[in-house]
């Protein structure tokens, strides 16, 4: 499937899960420990319903591998590797997506490919020389396909592409619409889906000689994920009946297409599976169509016949929930099998194998982007089974995430946003949100003050400058997007400041000030508008969204110029109930302050047309504008 089309249905399906209803006017502290007893609430009722249904699935799933059983005596175990680069695709400024690496540690994002049209799908060779790759043909969509629905195959071809850059070679007929593509262990073939007909297939391409056969597809079925064993005795896909709404099993068969077995029907629309790197355990993602149920990721341990390795207990192992962020159909293993990588379509997560802690807590942001995959590279000494992660310790500080990034204290709750070019020199810099340590090194009780946002310059991983403790409040605060606001031929950094059903958002910058360079916050021009939550000389922040009578819009026809509208209204109010509206006309300047043009505050009695709540672009911004 395009991942340009996944993208679009992720963020229906986000769209479509109910606002929270818990109001904003009992205080930041209430609400944010309110959600999160919420939130453990959930995993508690969830946990017995999930293994109830999951089991059943699982336990097919070894015993599918049983029947698959193989005289494997003969077979070498499968060589392990370990971390190289993380290879995958991000939307550029030109708004397609291209091929970009960063380190095991999310820092030094490079770009790979920069062609006219879509890169998606990165799976590097196990030699970890060469990136494979669907490469999206740039002409028009035939109006048959066009009008399908989302997730229909665009016209696509496996691409290859050396890991450091350099040419591009095609490997498959335009006819047929790739997708997914996976190597084999000896690097000889790649298996992938294809869309030939509007017919969904399993092919395997020969790379020496790109001759594609069919191993699986007879136009009853669709397919998606495909996936090797280690030792390449064994593909594991996602399938299901053609033109239905059924949920997606996942299957097993040989690379010939012989021996195919079911593995199990699972609850979740899709699903994508992973053989570890070692082949001892297959990692199983499960998508739920509920928006309100969490994705999850699962692992089984098998031996190398295929027989569960646990005894006197499951054979699963569930690694984490994804509470408030819906996860693609898409799951990579690191080449050491410590962790693994998924995605939601807008940030990449890295995933413990062997978790101690909380699960919840076993969703760790890494870079932006989607679909990620991870270069294997030769090791000496490398140990087969993955070992346990330190326990972590009672103190709730003590889990907390903290970095050094060169400034002179670390970094706590650090969260990070690649690829900003803060000086419009073209430098790919990078952005970090959180707060300081102590000068113990711990990180400080409080979780709602002292948050600000460090800015590397120069591309190289090291923070040059520290905007000072200018957020306010965070609530699941973040770097989110950068984009040139004011015209300066800079990127301005969105920072989502409070993260609920009312979203509140900052902008940052880089300046000069007294000689040097700054990163600081854009302030609130003169004279304010204090009604509407901006007053003078304050850091310029905005709402979008809406909760319990109260509801805030962003609307613009042409940057740098924005305009917000906010009503408050009585939830339960009568039909003659005053709605109090409050708009605000602000231009970016591009001396890091939102001058106010004009500011308005008026109540009305019942409904009122507003103007600028109505159509609400939102100036390529990216955020969640209410439509």
């Amino acid at each position: 499937m395009s991942k340009v089309d996944d993208e679009l249905t992720r963020r229906l399906r986000r769209a479509e899960r109910p606002l929270n209803t818990d109001g904003v006017f009992e205080g930041l502290a209430r609400r944010r420990s309110h959600r999160e007893r919420i939130r453990r609430v959930q995993v508690g009722m969830l946990a017995f319903a999930v293994l109830a249904s999951t089991a059943s699935g699982f336990v097919a799933l070894r015993h599918a591998f049983e029947g698959n059983k193989r005289a494997t005596s003969e077979s070498p175990a499968p060589a392990l590797y370990s971390n190289g680069k993380i290879v995958f695709s991000r939307k550029g400024a030109d708004g397609r997506f291209h091929l970009y690496a960063v380190q095991p540690d999310g820092s030094g994002l490079r770009q790979i490919t920069a062609d006219a049209s879509n890169d998606t799908d990165p799976a590097v060779s196990p030699g970890g020389e060469t990136i494979a790759y669907v490469h999206e043909l740039d002409r028009k969509i035939p109006q048959d396909i066009s009008e399908a629905s989302p997730g229909t195959p665009r016209p696509a071809v496996i691409a290859t592409v050396p890991i450091d850059g350099g040419a591009v070679s095609w490997h498959t007929p335009d006819k047929v619409f790739a997708s997914d593509p996976a190597w084999s262990p000896d690097g000889s073939t790649i298996a992938f889906v294809a869309t030939v007909d509007r017919t969904s297939r399993i092919m395997v391409l020969d790379v020496a000689s790109d001759d594609v056969s069919v191993i699986a597809g007879d136009g009853e079925e669709e397919f998606a994920n495909p996936a090797w064993s280690p030792d390449g005795e064994w593909l594991v896909f996602s399938a299901r009946a053609r033109g239905t709404s059924d949920p997606w099993g996942l299957w097993t068969m040989a690379p010939d297409g012989t021996q195919r077995r079911q593995v199990g029907w699972f609850s979740p629309e899709r699903n994508a599976a992973a053989f570890s790197p070692d082949g001892k355990g297959v990692a199983v993602l499960l998508l739920q169509s509920d928006p309100r149920e969490p994705d999850e990721v699962w692992t089984t341990a098998l031996n190398r016949e295929f027989e569960g390795l646990v005894t006197g207990g499951p054979p699963v192992a569930l690694l984490t929930r994804s509470f408030g962020t819906s996860l693609q159909p898409d799951i990579a293993w690191a080449p050491d099998g410590r962790e693994l990588l998924v995605s939601d379509g807008e940030w990449i997560y890295e995933v413990d194998a062997t978790p101690t802690g909380d699960l919840q807590d076993n969703l760790t942001q890494l870079t932006r982007g989607t679909t990620p995959t991870w270069q294997p590279l030769p090791a000496d000494v490398v140990t087969l089974t993955p070992e346990p992660s330190p326990e972590p310790s009672t103190s709730p500080e003590d889990e907390r995430v903290m970095v050094e990034i060169g400034l002179p204290y670390r970094l706590c709750d650090a969260t990070r946003l690649d690829g900003i070019d803060w000086l419009g020199d073209g430098t790919h810099g990078t952005a970090w949100v959180g707060t300081r340590a102590l000068p113990d090194g711990s990180c400080p009780e409080g979780s709602d003050d002292g948050y600000g946002v460090a800015a590397d310059f120069e591309g190289d991983g090291v923070a040059d400058r520290w905007s000072g403790e200018t957020i306010e409040h965070c609530v699941g605060c973040e770097p989110f997007e950068a984009v040139d606001l004011n015209g300066d031929g800079r990127d301005e950094l969105i920072v989502v400041l409070q993260y609920f059903s009312i979203m509140q958002y900052g902008i940052y910058a880089a300046l000069p000030v007294d000689g040097t360079t700054e990163v600081v916050a854009f302030r609130t021009g003169g004279p304010g508008h204090a009604q509407h939550a901006l007053p003078e000389g304050e850091p310029f922040t905005f709402w979008v969204g809406g909760d319990a009578g109260s509801s805030d819009w962003l609307w613009c026809e042409n940057l740098p110029e924005l305009r917000l509208t906010g009503t408050f209204s009585q939830v339960d109010g009568a039909p003659d109930a005053k709605t109090t509206i409050h708009e605000t006309h602000v231009s970016l300047g591009r001396d890091g302050i939102a001058h106010i043009l004009d500011a308005e505050t008026f109540t009305v009695v019942g409904e009122v047309d507003l103007q600028y709540a109505t159509s609400k672009p939102d100036c390529g911004l990216g955020v969640d504008v209410q439509r």
